[in-house]
């Protein structure tokens, strides 16, 4: 492997631990189309037949940073269910929820077709998404958990098929009893609103089950024939901030070589910008950490095309001082790239 750059100043400083990042799952399905994804991480939770595979091209949603990196996958309405987990488990205030979806066929009754789990379960299904036919168009649904206590919120039959839409589903942990946490989701059919916008699509949707104790695992769902809808779903991710979803945009897909760009403006306050370039397709890691090396954001990571990149990074949760931001890049042609440098948020 060829070393095109080192760390020097800050090789000691970002030898660090895990903490409290903004981003905690990204999945883009960059395999192989036919590929099963139970070779990439997922678990099966119902048996290894009529699995979930990776289908190609991958999906495209125009303002969502996750658009057109990878392939996608297929949920059919005859096969298994899977679940991946979460790089950190998330038990307190808001969790947010964003992936690409095209319905093919959705069926009257309708079922849900994507959920998260807790960090132990695979039955205890929560902030669950359903599809089913309104009229000859596609109506989205949710509900906090199984919807005998938790009534199902519908949208109106407004949505088309074989179109693509993106979704963002916000579960809120609330703490005045054990049964008021509130799930919301929120779809869109051209941009992405820089900040959350004040009414969702639905919701909130809530109900009398006990709460979910936390939430670790993402979970793909491949219902009956009878009422499970069957999609192409494309782009997750899973996030603890609105600001994380909408943070990195692709200004161009030439560059020239790596490079990390000083952030602007600098010193900031509210916000700044971070670019970076990757001439090579790569897998990629942009962290915040403190001076004491602790990783306080983890902006962007996964696979990435060649081009270059900008990331928006938000003071909210921040507090005045010098912040290190660190990127690594390893293509596929088996370079390798890592470099960092300071910042400075003044209230």
């Amino acid at each position: 492997m060829k070393i095109l750059r080192s760390l020097t100043l800050f090789t000691l400083l970002l030898t660090s631990y895990h903490s409290h990042s903004q981003i905690i799952f990204m999945e883009n399905f960059n395999y192989p189309a036919g590929d099963s994804i139970g070779a990439y991480g997922w678990i099966w939770n119902t048996g290894t037949t009529n699995t979930i595979l990776v289908v190609s091209p991958g999906l495209t949603y125009s303002g969502y940073p996750m658009s057109g990196i990878g392939n996608a996958c297929r949920l059919r309405n005859n096969g298994n269910d899977a679940y991946k987990p979460t790089d950190s488990v998330v038990a307190s205030g808001n969790l947010y929820i964003a992936f690409m979806v095209s319905i093919d066929s959705v069926q009257a009754t309708g079922d849900y077709f994507f959920a998260m789990l807790p960090s132990t379960s695979t039955t205890n299904y929560t902030a669950r998404f359903y599809a089913k036919d309104s009229s000859g168009g596609v109506s989205f649904g949710i509900s906090k958990n199984a919807s005998g206590s938790n009534p199902i919120a519908w949208t109106g039959g407004t949505y088309a098929r074989n179109t693509t839409y993106l979704v963002v589903v916000k579960y809120t942990f609330l703490t005045g009893s054990t049964t008021d946490d509130e799930v919301r989701a929120f779809i869109f059919t051209s941009g992405l609103p820089v900040t959350e916008p004040a009414t969702p699509t639905i919701g909130p949707a809530t109900g009398t089950s006990t709460d979910v104790s936390n939430i670790g695992r993402v979970a793909l769902r491949q219902g009956s024939a009878t009422i499970a809808p069957t999609l192409i779903i494309d782009g997750i991710m899973v996030t603890r901030s609105w600001g994380s979803i909408v943070s990195i945009f692709n200004n161009s897909n030439i560059a020239g070589k790596f490079h990390l760009s000083q952030n602007y403006p600098n010193p900031f306050n509210p916000s700044t910008v971070i670019s970076f370039s990757i001439p090579e397709n790569s897998n990629i890691s942009l962290k915040l950490f403190d001076l004491l090396g602790r990783e306080i954001k983890n902006l962007a990571y996964g696979y990435y095309t060649t081009g270059n990149y900008s990331v928006q990074l938000n003071s909210e949760g921040l507090s005045s001082g010098i912040y290190i931001y660190s990127l690594e890049a390893e293509s596929v042609n088996g370079n390798f790239y890592k470099d960092a440098r300071k910042l400075t948020l003044i209230k």
